[in-house]
C-alpha cells in the first residue's frame, strides 16, 4: 500500500517468519548457530526458549533454510497431537505413507534413518511452540530419539516454545527428555541500538533508499516496543501507513504518538473514577387537618359577634 509511496521494492515489516529478513543481531545468530550445532554434531535434543513475539519463529525458519541441503527436515507448527500419532505425523511430514501398525512404522522410520545416514543426511524434526506438546507426546518423542547407531543419534530434535515450556520440561514426567537436552538457546527483547539495528535491516532488505523514520520516532519505537520485534513491526507498519495517508515522506515523533494512541500502546490512561449520581430526594409529609368542632366554630362566631359590636359603638 505505502510502499511505492516510500520506494520499498516489498514491504518491510511483514507479520510473517520470513527468513529474507532475518536479523542477525548478536543473540539471534548466537541462537540460531546453537541449534545448528547441536544439529551438526547429533546431540539429539535442543530447546530454545523465548517469550512471544521476540523472533523464535524466524530463528527456526533460518536454521530450517540452513540445513536443507544436508538434511531432510519436518517443521510441526502448534503441534497438538496425541502422543500415538508423533510417527506417524513425522512420516507422513517426511514424505512417507506410514505403514498401518506401530511395529511396522518403527521398521519403516528405522530403515528411512539407515538410509539417510548412508546418504550422509541427517534427520531433524523440529516443533514450533512446543509448549502446546502434552508430557505423554514429549516422552513418545523421547523414545524416538532411541533411533540411534553406537556412536550417534539417528534423529535430532529441537523444541522451541515459551518459558512455559521450561516449565513442563521441568516437571516429574518429563525428567528423562530432561536429561537428554544439550543445548538451551533463549531469546531477550532487544536493547533500544538493537532496535534501531532491526529497523534499519529490514528497511534495506525492503529496497529503502533512505530511512523513513526520524531519530525521535525511532527511539519513541524503541520504547514502546520494549524491545519486542513483533510489536516493532506493528508500530513501524501503522505509522508508515500513517504517513502515507498524509502524504508525508518521513514519519515524526507525533506520528509514533497517535499510533500508540490508536494501538493503545503509549501509558495506560487510568479511567475516571465513577461519579454517583446525586439523587434528589421529595418528603412530602401530609399533616392531617383536625376535624372543626361545633363548640369552637360557636366560639369563634360569638367572639367575631362582639368584636363586630364594639366596633360599631366606637363610632
Amino acid at each position: 500500500m505505502y510502499c511505492q509511496h516510500f520506494g520499498f521494492r516489498e514491504d518491510p515489516f511483514g507479520v510473517s517468519p520470513d527468513d529474507h529478513f532475518f536479523f542477525a543481531g548478536s543473540q539471534h545468530a548466537e541462537a540460531s548457530a546453537a541449534l545448528y550445532y547441536a544439529i551438526a554434531q547429533r546431540r539429539g535434543f535442543a530447546v530454545l526458549i523465548a517469550p512471544p513475539g521476540l523472533g523464535k519463529s524466524t530463528v527456526l525458519v533460518n536454521l530450517a533454510a540452513r540445513i536443507a541441503s544436508e538434511a531432510r527436515v519436518a517443521f510441526f507448527v502448534h503441534p497438538r497431537f496425541e502422543s500415538g500419532s508423533v510417527l506417524e505425523s513425522v512420516l507422513l511430514a517426511m514424505g512417507l505413507e506410514p505403514e498401518p501398525d506401530g511395529v511396522r512404522r518403527h521398521r519403516q522410520f528405522h530403515a528411512f534413518l539407515l538410509g539417510l545416514l548412508n546418504r550422509k543426511k541427517k534427520c531433524v524434526v523440529i516443533f514450533d511452540e512446543a509448549q502446546n506438546l502434552t508430557a505423554e507426546s514429549l516422552e513418545t518423542i523421547r523414545m524416538l530419539s532411541n533411533f540411534e547407531t553406537p556412536s550417534e543419534k539417528l534423529i535430532q530434535f529441537v523444541l522451541a516454545g515459551q518459558p512455559g515450556m521450561a516449565r513442563l520440561l521441568h516437571t516429574p514426567e518429563c525428567e528423562q527428555i530432561l536429561q537428554r537436552v544439550n543445548i538451551v538457546a533463549r531469546l531477550q527483547p532487544l536493547s533500544a541500538p538493537e532496535v534501531e539495528q532491526y529497523m534499519a535491516h529490514r528497511l534495506n532488505v525492503a529496497g529503502a533508499p533512505r530511512s523513513p523514520f526520524s531519530a525521535l520516532a525511532v527511539r519513541a519505537i524503541a520504547a514502546a516496543s520494549k524491545g519486542v520485534p513483533r510489536i516493532v513491526n506493528t508500530i513501524c507498519f501503522n505509522a508508515l501507513t500513517l504517513a502515507f495517508a498524509a502524504g508525508k515522506r518521513t514519519v515524526d515523533e507525533a506520528d509514533i504518538a497517535e499510533v500508540l494512541k490508536d494501538l493503545s500502546l503509549g501509558e495506560p490512561r487510568l479511567a475516571p473514577a465513577p461519579v454517583t449520581p446525586r439523587i434528589k430526594v421529595r418528603i412530602r409529609i401530609k399533616v392531617p387537618q383536625a376535624p372543626v368542632r361545633p363548640f369552637f366554630l360557636a366560639a369563634a362566631v360569638f367572639v367575631f359577634t362582639l368584636a363586630a359590636g364594639a366596633a360599631l359603638i366606637a363610632r
